[in-house]
């Protein structure tokens, strides 16, 4: 079924699908509860992000996209069945996935086709696909991303076995001033219901409720932050500085977390930029692409640019949805906040952050999918690859897609359910889980 996800005036008319086959609805209704999520958290305010809302006329920050793409048949991979009769890794084979039956909706914005003039969307300021950004200093969440990649090349990049000194370095990244720290410790994953109004700390700013001991532990899921990421990425770090326990392990701790938070980053920031800000549109994009170009990105864009071209674009065809509705809902510089905004511009809204949203599963889908291939042509002496490592950020980043997959097929939501709480997955789990990732999640 399918569902609003935040509590406004009028409703919002939600995206259900986005391949032409196979392709499950998409909703956001937490699976235990039959609720839905609201926006309710302020933007990421920086030290550097000035407080008005005036728009650049800089030459746009970056390149010409590529043409729009149907799918990418070598980009990913998928498991046959193994042999039943004998050793299932004896007819262990990963074949290509095509995303070739994966179409963009009537109602998504498409400014890689035509300069968008062939969809519903009136003309915008992105039409070139080329993200313009509202505000005309650089958002702080682009240092953020750097720091993502200052830890990336010293804990797990190119099967680097870090030491104690790199773990110290990646940590002194982590905790600068306005860096990643100081927003993973009061992130909040918007798919779920907002804490009540009512039960806020009036001596805390908005933003930074889920920084309330008692709010975060009753609401664990909404302030996944506080409640789950940061002690196992402090936990992490603390034993990897002292050399206790395994160095490879803690790396892809650290890593499985900071994918999390940037995967939850760009969604979280597309909705305060018509909530709260205008300029978290510009976080929203930094957070994706670490402020570069289409062809280029940084963070989890590089990794997704590498396993699938299509929902790399796609993701940034959201993120240009969202931009393009803000523009729409503007006049003079001046930005009205959703509340204030007419039933068709919620509307609107609605179908931007949906198709953002949309490509956002696939994409993260995508980033366990690499590992879960991993581990499984490891598990079958296929790649030299340090199982541990790989099986610790499938524990982690896994999960994190359990309450869609639920939501959108709770048959095949199941074999992830059994692979994510198995302790020593057997190669058929293994085959199981990765088919049922397949199909919840085929195309962004």
């Amino acid at each position: 079924m399918t569902t609003t996800r935040w509590t406004i005036p009028f409703s919002l008319l939600l995206i259900a699908s986005a391949c032409k086959e196979g392709d499950p609805s998409v909703t956001d209704t937490d699976p235990g509860t039959g609720s839905t999520s609201s926006p309710g958290t302020t933007g990421d305010a920086t030290t550097d992000t000035p407080t008005t809302d005036t728009p650049t006329t800089d030459t746009p920050t970056t390149e010409n996209p590529t043409t729009a793409t149907t799918g990418d048949p070598t980009d990913t991979t998928t498991a046959t069945t193994g042999d039943p009769t004998g050793d299932p890794c004896e007819a262990l084979q990963i074949s290509p996935i095509d995303e070739g039956a994966c179409e963009a909706l009537a109602s998504d914005y498409q400014p890689r086709v035509n300069m968008s003039k062939d969809d519903t969307w009136a003309p915008c300021v992105v039409d070139n696909g080329v993200y313009k950004q509202v505000d005309v200093k650089v958002p702080g969440s682009v240092a953020r991303v750097v720091q993502y990649e200052t830890a990336a090349d010293l804990l797990w990049r190119d099967g680097v076995v870090p030491s104690e000194a790199d773990f110290t370095a990646a940590r002194d990244a982590y905790i600068t001033p306005e860096g990643l720290e100081s927003r993973l410790v009061r992130r909040e994953d918007l798919h779920y219901p907002a804490i009540p109004m009512a039960e806020w700390d009036p001596q805390v700013e908005s933003d930074k409720q889920c920084t309330v001991e008692a709010l975060w532990k009753k609401y664990p899921e909404r302030c996944v932050g506080p409640s789950t990421m940061q002690p196992l990425i402090d936990a992490a770090f603390a034993a990897g500085q002292t050399g206790d326990g395994d160095a490879q392990v803690h790396a892809a701790t650290i890593h499985a977390v900071l994918d999390w938070f940037l995967y939850l980053s760009v969604y979280k920031e597309a909705e305060t930029c018509a909530s709260v800000k205008a300029a978290d549109c510009d976080s929203a994009w930094a957070y994706y692409t670490g402020g570069q170009s289409i062809d280029k990105g940084i963070g989890i864009a590089s990794d997704l640019r590498v396993a699938s071209k299509n929902t790399h674009e796609r993701i940034h065809d959201g993120i240009l949805a969202v931009r393009c509705w803000r523009d729409h809902e503007q006049m003079n510089g001046m930005y009205p906040l959703l509340p204030m905004v007419d039933a068709e511009g919620q509307a609107e809204f609605g179908l931007g952050w949906e198709q953002l949203d949309q490509a956002l599963h696939r994409g993260f889908a995508l980033l366990v999918r690499n590992q879960l291939v991993t581990y499984l042509e490891g598990s079958c002496g296929k790649n030299d690859a340090y199982l541990p490592a790989v099986w610790q950020y499938l524990k982690i980043a896994g999960p994190v897609l359990q309450r869609e997959a639920d939501e959108r097929d709770a048959g095949n939501a199941k074999a992830l359910a059994d692979l994510w709480a198995a302790t020593d997955p057997t190669v058929e789990e293994l085959e199981a889980g990765l088919a049922a990732l397949d199909t919840i999640f085929p195309c962004p």
